[in-house]
């Protein structure tokens, strides 16, 4: 069996019931929909400019 990791992640209140309504509509977990979101990003983030992706990074970009 592989070794998994444990992340913390801060939502707003408002952010955490919308997910939580989602969840339970659809008898699951907030971790396997923090799971897919994770899976999802990765497999658009294998596909695309970074930069289209990670809005920060671009904004940082900006400031220099």
């Amino acid at each position: 069996m592989s070794k998994t990791h444990r992340i913390s992640i801060g939502l707003t209140e408002q952010e955490f019931d919308d997910l939580q309504k989602v969840a339970e509509a659809n008898r699951v977990s907030l971790a396997w929909i923090g799971r897919q979101a994770i899976c999802e990003f990765l497999a658009d983030y294998a596909h695309h400019d970074n930069d289209e992706l990670l809005p920060l990074r671009a904004a940082q970009k900006g400031q220099q």
